[in-house]
């Protein structure tokens, strides 16, 4: 007992104080949104973390790469992974949703309207900015990791005038894992601020008109947890990755749950897929671009919309058709709307284009996505280290997990 004290400690306060949290968020209402102050003082200080270790990490993991055609086919994977994970996800969504109908006996208030429901369909903006600060911002992230690969390119160009630089870069590395690692000591209470907020704030949702699709949609969600994150680690490497993969589990996913941010649980995830022992230049290159496009349970929720507002207008879901629509839908404003700077509305404007709903349904989707948001973060979050092990294996080979952990135990001796 003590020993499985010691190993998971962290873990379980962490599952503790959210636990605690959510209590005091039934009980308060939305007046727990008076705490939102020491939650962000937390969130705030995990986002100060994500550029610099992004962009440390990952240049030091592709400047260190003697062979650049390795990159190329860590893309490649990782792009063919994001796509069909996605697709497999909306299947979770679109065959419950046949049996179940999401929205019957749902009477919602279409009246409202939104002031502003636009946003911009600028796909290849995500990739770049028009100034070097704006690099350095969480709202740029993929703009960031082009950048990135690029400038380690050129470190590698460079030839000898370029290792200083990877030296420099593999130091400043180390001391962000560190101060991950202090900014880490506050998760229990930034986190459990942050559930008490939430369960506060739309918790009483759960049991109105939506009641029926969340509850359908929570079921989905957690059987896809296990069964996906157990899959991708036993294809990546096989039984002793499944058992690596679920004992640092815990963290990335209840960081997810609690911040409802990818960006927020990067920093976390990372050293999660370091402590499986994903090779520094796929888990540096494949976590971050995760975080803003491979997206499974942002997938489910466009499902869960989708299949919901057919229901509550009339439309015949259960058709060829709509189904091969919803998850092309689904797909790309899930893994590809989703990394547009100031996407704003993209997805249920896309939505709304494709199956003909009025715009006055635009404030139920968005309610939908903010009541789902917290456990499809944890899906997109943990599900970013499944991949990256399944890449390792395209890449390294299927003996990569006994070669990273020779090797580490080399280093420890």
């Amino acid at each position: 007992m003590k020993n499985i004290w010691n190993t998971y400690k962290s873990s379980f306060l962490l599952l503790a104080a959210m636990i605690i949290g959510g209590v005091v968020g039934m009980f308060w209402g939305e007046g727990a949104s008076v705490l939102q102050p020491v939650a962000d003082i937390f969130l705030n200080l995990l986002y100060c973390c994500v550029v610099p270790l992004i962009f440390c990490s990952l240049t030091s993991a592709i400047a260190k790469m003697e062979d650049l055609t390795k990159l190329r086919k860590i893309l490649i994977t990782f792009l063919v992974g994001t796509i069909v994970s996605g697709v497999i996800a909306c299947l979770f969504m679109v065959i419950p949703s046949l049996i179940f109908d999401p929205g019957k006996g749902a009477v919602l208030d279409l009246t409202e309207d939104v002031a502003d429901a636009t946003g911009s369909l600028n796909i290849l903006g995500m990739f770049t900015v028009n100034d070097f600060p704006l690099l350095f911002s969480k709202s740029n992230l993929m703009a960031l990791i082009v950048f990135t690969v690029i400038f380690s390119i050129a470190i590698i160009m460079a030839g000898e005038k370029g290792k200083p630089v990877v030296h420099a870069m593999d130091c400043m590395t180390e001391v962000i894992v560190k101060v991950i690692n202090i900014v880490m000591k506050l998760a229990p209470l930034g986190l459990g601020c942050y559930f008490a907020i939430l369960i506060g704030q739309y918790g009483d949702q759960v049991v109105g008109p939506l009641s029926r699709g969340i509850i359908m949609y929570l079921v989905v969600v957690l059987i896809y947890y296990v069964v996906s994150q157990t899959v991708m680690a036993y294809i990546g490497a096989g039984s002793e990755g499944v058992k690596i993969w679920w004992k640092g589990a815990a963290a990335p996913t209840l960081t997810a749950l609690g911040t409802c941010s990818s960006a927020a649980s990067l920093p976390v995830n990372m050293m999660h897929a370091k402590e499986i022992g994903i090779p520094d230049e796929i888990a540096d290159i494949a976590v971050p671009l995760g975080a803003n496009l491979h997206k499974d349970g942002a997938c489910i929720i466009q499902i869960l919309k989708i299949a919901l507002l057919c229901s509550v207008f009339g439309i015949d879901y259960a058709t060829p058709r709509n189904i091969f629509m919803s998850i092309v839908v689904a797909v790309i404003a899930s893994v590809v709307m989703g990394g547009i700077p100031a996407g704003g509305y993209v997805a249920e404007i896309f939505i709304i284009s494709v199956f003909g709903f009025p715009t006055v349904s635009i404030p139920i989707m968005v309610l939908i996505g903010t009541i789902t948001d917290a456990p499809a973060t944890a899906i997109n979050v943990t599900g970013d280290t499944g991949l990256a092990m399944i890449i390792a294996r395209v890449v390294e080979g299927k003996d990569w997990l006994k070669k990273s952990q020779a090797k580490r135990s080399a280093q420890a001796g």
